[in-house]
């Protein structure tokens, strides 16, 4: 029988406040599609859980702003995939959102949640690293820090937070220039299950590219050797160029065997989803130069 003391706070003070009362250990639920699974699997031991949904200060909209736009700590992965201008500017990242689990736990599960569950395997994640996302942390005395996004995980399940801290919300600024970008995801069920490999790409229409990679690691992160290879002013990348990209990938990648596949099967995919996505991403830039 699950044993632990439940709160609502209706501000972000009593949010603080319950935070320092218990410690380390309380749990935030927001969507609760992970935290509830871990409580009921003796994953998660909190002695206190807090409900976010009645927070005055937590918004579960995205916000569009001049250079960027802003996802609130309440906004599901639904409201993220189908959002008109993360879409458009963010499409990598509709795409990582749509790719968690099914419509039902993507109508409760919020972006926020996605990333600070710490999973290696998180679908947002690599999208997210892709365009610099910052991740706007609330500290224990009120005070909010702006913590980019690829510092902000440590390992698996762990962040920076500390125990009196939470998210406020993410924002994911806008590429300077005409880009496009894609996530492919590689799971023994389509849409279901977490990712054996996950592959973020960007290409702008100067020839820059980015490489983001998920479930290869103990977190996901930038693969910027690959980016150096593959970056290509004319957007004219050639079989040659995509394989030594796709191999510094590789190169940069340290995956495990698990249930759900060797390390071995992991490399090889990596290889793959690399060239597989880069050259969709270059050839969708290359469209947009003209």
């Amino acid at each position: 029988m699950l044993d632990f003391k439940y709160f609502a706070p209706l501000s972000s003070q009593e949010v603080r406040s319950l935070l320092s009362q218990n410690g380390g250990s309380a749990a935030l639920l927001a969507g609760g599609t992970d935290l509830l699974n871990q409580l009921h699997k003796g994953k998660c031991k909190a002695q206190a859980v807090i409900q976010l949904k009645k927070v005055k200060e937590l918004s579960g909209q995205v916000t569009v702003e001049a250079e960027g736009v802003t996802i609130g700590a309440l906004a599901t992965l639904s409201d993220v995939a189908g959002h008109e201008a993360v879409q458009k500017r963010f499409a990598a990242l509709a795409a990582g959102a749509l790719q968690v689990g099914s419509r039902q736990i993507r109508n409760k599960a919020t972006l926020v949640g996605n990333i600070c569950n710490a999973s290696p395997a998180a679908d947002t994640v690599p999208a997210l690293l892709l365009y610099d996302a910052v991740i706007n942390v609330v500290g224990a005395d009120g005070t909010k820090n702006r913590v980019p996004l690829a510092s902000f995980i440590k390992g698996p399940g762990s962040t920076i937070l500390k125990p009196a801290e939470f998210v406020e919300s993410v924002f994911v600024p806008y590429s300077p220039v005409l880009s496009a970008s894609a996530y492919s995801k590689l799971a023994r069920r389509e849409g279901v299950d977490l990712a054996i490999v996950g592959v973020a790409a960007y290409a702008d229409v100067l020839g820059n590219v980015r490489i983001a990679l998920g479930a290869v690691g103990p977190v996901a992160f930038r693969a910027h050797r690959a980016e150096k290879v593959l970056s290509c002013s004319n957007l004219q990348l050639t079989d040659e160029q995509l394989a030594a990209g796709a191999y510094e990938a590789v190169m940069q990648a340290k995956p495990i065997s698990d249930l759900r596949a060797t390390r071995e099967y992991r490399l090889a995919m990596v290889d793959a989803l690399t060239r597989q996505t880069v050259r969709e991403v270059v050839c969708s830039a290359a469209a947009l130069k003209g």
